[in-house]
């Protein structure tokens, strides 16, 4: 898979500027890379369940005790860290009351499984759909500052949008088809 350099070329190419040998080379192009690259990439792995962030962890309990609302505390996992909780103990979204403050989950329940998009560092775990949506984001910050072209700059954003959609659609086609249950609606019918 790629490294954090060659998505920088890559999205630099795309500008048709310079490419970079290193993110610490002493050009515009590679300190404008080193400062975008890992808060855009969080943006990316933010924007949908791309599966290769996916996680799944067990939450260890703390020993503090919310002030209210909650009877018990867990800790968010760390390595890999979490960003986003995308469901608890395996159930539906909304089935289950609990919050997110910081990185701790507030809830009622005894215990904890979470799945959850993780905050993957090394771009070499990126799935090539995921890697391929951060260079044309990357691309669509650098090319105001590196060709001075605000069109450019809005179409590229444009088409990072476009691709998120259909990359997520496409990567979301993997797994088995989940089973819809009957319910009192759908057995009236």
């Amino acid at each position: 898979m790629a490294s954090k350099v060659q998505i920088c070329n890559m999205a630099l190419s795309r500008l048709g500027a310079s490419t970079i040998t290193s993110l610490t080379d002493n050009t515009t192009e590679a300190k404008l890379c080193n400062t975008y690259f890992d808060t855009l990439a969080d943006r990316v792995m933010l924007q949908g369940s791309w599966t290769s962030v996916i996680k799944r962890a067990s939450l260890a309990r703390t020993t503090t005790t919310p002030t209210f609302d909650f009877t018990y505390e867990y800790q968010l996992p760390v390595d890999p860290k979490c960003l986003k909780v995308l469901n608890i103990d395996e159930c539906s979204p909304g089935e289950i009351d609990y919050k997110i403050e910081g990185d701790k989950l507030l809830t009622d329940e005894t215990s904890v499984k979470i799945r959850y998009i993780a905050q993957l560092t090394d771009p070499a775990d990126f799935d090539p759909m995921l890697t391929e949506a951060l260079e044309v984001l990357l691309a669509s910050y650098l090319a105001m500052p590196i060709t001075g072209d605000k069109p450019l700059a809005r179409e590229l954003r444009q088409e990072y949008f476009e691709l998120v959609q259909h990359n997520l659609a496409i990567d979301g086609q993997q797994g088995s088809k989940e089973q819809v249950v009957a319910s009192d609606l759908t057995e009236i019918r």
